[in-house]
């Protein structure tokens, strides 16, 4: 047996050190690393048995071309060499006939790290290409803090334990972030009291002292409600304040606009409640605030981020032990791919993230002929997929790099076998802590799969690029990467202990420097209003598809659909694995099943104008009235559910982010009023 050091490099706030075992060239088990900082042995299950998931009888291990309809999902298996072939000649005549922007290269976050920059080592030789801009997780949140802040960063997560009082915001790090959760049930072993708000009552909240629950994309309204409240009561630092912020008196004018009683109307919290967590906070001024990513999937996503990053900043909780503000911790150097060609000219990235079906089907000069997919899977991840599989009926050529047939590839004419992360080396920089972490290759991959970094180097010696810029993957290249990046590590560190950067805050902002252009937190951001357009200050604004804005809309879909992160997949990773086949379900509160004469157990439609799905129900009141909740990453082609089949094309305030939550629906045992979709 032997035992290698690793990381998990899934898209994911842990970012695991992992202890690997292999016995005769085969994992036979994945646990956490005991004496690493980043997590001290503990690892979620999916880190647990992903190794299982590599061995699955569905695992692709040979490219495949389709043989039937794009929806058919028929494939024969082919050769590399033919299947090569195809792309190399059908990218060429694309090429020619339109241009290189016909061809979308299209790459997401199915794992972390720096090789995947290999690609454009290809796609700048191949001349250019159309890419997109925004993102589907937090790319509002990222640019509201960075705005207020000027760096998106946070105390590291064992300082949790040192707080009196800790607020989780739209946050459920049982199911997301189990290292948060640790040191949260410790602080409350302490004696830490626990606030929970969310438009549910979430798995995180069990031992909550206080939860308030806000209707749906209300939370910017009830921020600056608990913000005029503290300035009112004078709960707040003066003197930190004073020093280290701007904009302030503007602020606390602003606020005036939202009187308890006007934010109890908005958001449906008791005054009672609100209240309470006022007078909690006046007993413990320096308390940590942790917020999830769920507040921003809305139209005014950017703008609730501003508001409730701004609630800690009135005490003077930044830059404190027990304190602080948490959303990612964005610590580390950044990495540096060094083998690029020279850029081209011919880039063109005009198509958001959030409209990738409308945008597909409405570039011109030139239109988008073919679409190279990897790490990605859009028609479960995106919104509004019956717009993406329309915009896909119209292409020339799509190719999948993936190791299942998910609803993408079923979708494809060529699919490409990969390469699981136990099969590649890789430096993985992560999100919830600033280490640097070496991927290891622990084993070789299956059948023919291939590393991305392979199907390129093929491809391009197909198509006479410089291999220069298409290195192999292997040790040597990684320490090119380590070198370009200025690190002060070595290959044989890396492979004992993640790297951590010495200027590296354990206590973020505790020089209280922050990197906006006044220098100082930025109640009033002019950058608002230069780079968006929008309010220099935090404000309130209802959200596009929503019930009090639109009355007809109330009342043919009255029900607003929350999607939330689910306790055994990754986005829509692991939806493949057998022991986790778990029948689609929503949740929903028995007040609304009573009004549609609902039992537990039974299967209903949830539709709207875009689609409608089938699941089974099951109620609660964890669920206030008004909402269905689903967990998303199911696959249309394994449990005949794709939840984006209802949400739509909505793009956040700042950041270009996916307002996934703007989203109106109504259930039925069975549509009365069928519609075609």
């Amino acid at each position: 047996m032997r035992i290698t050091n690793s990381v998990c490099s899934k898209d994911c706030f842990g970012s695991c050190s992992l202890e690997v075992i292999t016995e005769d060239e085969k994992i036979i088990k994945v646990k956490g690393k005991k004496n690493s900082p980043v997590n001290q042995g503990r690892v979620c299950r999916k880190a647990n048995h992903y190794f299982e998931l590599l061995n699955s009888s569905e695992r692709l291990l040979y490219p495949l071309q389709r043989v039937g309809e794009r929806e058919e999902g028929l494939f024969k298996r082919i050769s590399w060499e033919q299947a090569l072939d195809i792309v190399a000649k059908k990218l060429n005549q694309l090429k020619v006939d339109y241009g290189p922007e016909s061809v979308l290269y299209y790459q997401r976050f199915a794992n972390l790290g720096i090789v995947k920059s290999g690609a454009f080592g290809f796609w700048y030789q191949f001349g250019g290409f159309t890419s997109t801009y925004g993102g589907l997780c937090d790319a509002a949140a990222q640019e509201a803090i960075k705005l207020t802040y000027g760096e998106v960063k946070h105390n590291h997560i064992s300082d949790l334990e040192n707080s009196k009082l800790i607020i989780l915001w739209g946050a459920n790090p049982a199911y997301t972030n189990i290292h948060i959760m640790y040191h949260l049930k410790r602080a409350i072993d302490k004696g830490a009291k626990l606030i929970t708000i969310d438009v549910r009552r979430n798995e995180s909240g069990e031992q909550s002292f206080l939860h308030l629950n806000p209707r749906p994309g209300t939370d910017a309204c009830l921020a600056l409600g608990i913000a005029h409240q503290l300035i009112k009561e004078g709960i707040i630092d003066v003197q930190f304040i004073k020093q280290n912020t701007l904009g302030f008196e503007r602020f606390q004018e602003a606020v005036k606009e939202y009187p308890l009683l006007k934010v109890y109307e908005i958001t449906g919290i008791p005054l009672t409640s609100i209240n309470k967590l006022v007078n909690l906070i006046r007993e413990n001024p320096q308390y940590a605030l942790i917020c999830g990513m769920g507040v921003q999937r809305y139209t005014n996503g950017g703008q609730t981020i501003r508001a409730i990053s701004l609630l800690p900043v009135l005490t003077g909780s930044i830059g404190k032990r027990g304190g602080g503000f948490y959303f990612s911790d964005k610590q580390a150097p950044e990495l540096i791919w060094p083998f690029l060609p020279q850029k081209p000219d011919k880039i063109r990235i005009n198509i958001p993230v959030a409209k990738l079906g409308s945008a597909i089907i409405s570039q011109q000069d030139p239109p988008i002929k073919g679409w190279w997919i990897e790490q990605a899977n859009p028609l479960t991840s995106n919104p509004d997929v019956n717009l993406i599989i329309k915009a896909m009926n119209k292409l020339d050529l799509i190719v999948v790099v993936d190791l299942f047939l998910t609803d993408t590839a079923r979708m494809a004419d060529i699919v490409l076998p990969a390469a699981s992360m136990y099969e590649y080396y890789d430096l993985i920089s992560g999100y919830g802590h600033s280490y640097i972490q070496l991927q290891q290759k622990i084993i070789d991959s299956p059948g023919e799969c291939k590393h991305e970094s392979e199907i390129y180097r093929l491809l391009g010696k197909k198509l006479g690029f410089d291999l220069t810029y298409l290195p192999e993957n292997n040790l040597n290249t990684i320490q090119e990467v380590i070198q370009s990046s200025n690190l002060g590590t070595t290959i044989q560190e890396l492979q004992e202990k993640p790297y951590l950067h010495s200027n590296n805050q354990e206590i973020a902002f505790a020089d209280y420097r922050f990197s906006t252009p006044s220098k100082k937190i930025e109640f009033y951001s002019r950058q608002m209003k230069s780079l968006w357009g929008k309010n220099p200050l935090p404000v309130y604004s209802e959200l596009e598809e929503i019930r009090y804005k639109n009355p007809k809309l109330l009342t043919e879909f009255p029900l607003i659909l929350i999607s939330s992160h689910a306790l055994d997949r990754m986005n829509s990773q692991f939806s493949s694995r057998e022991d986790l086949q778990k029948q689609p379900f929503a949740q929903i509160n028995p007040q609304e099943a009573k009004t549609r004469k609902i039992k537990d157990g039974e299967e209903i439609v949830i539709y709207n104008r875009r689609g409608n799905i089938k699941v089974r129900v099951w109620t609660t009141n964890r669920i206030p009235p008004g909402i269905v909740h689903l967990p998303f990453g199911w696959w249309e082609g394994k449990q005949q559910v794709s939840i984006n089949k209802l949400t739509g094309e909505y793009i956040s305030d700042i950041g270009y982010g996916t307002a996934f939550h703007n989203c109106m629906v109504q259930i039925e045992k069975e549509m009365k009023n069928r519609r075609d979709f």
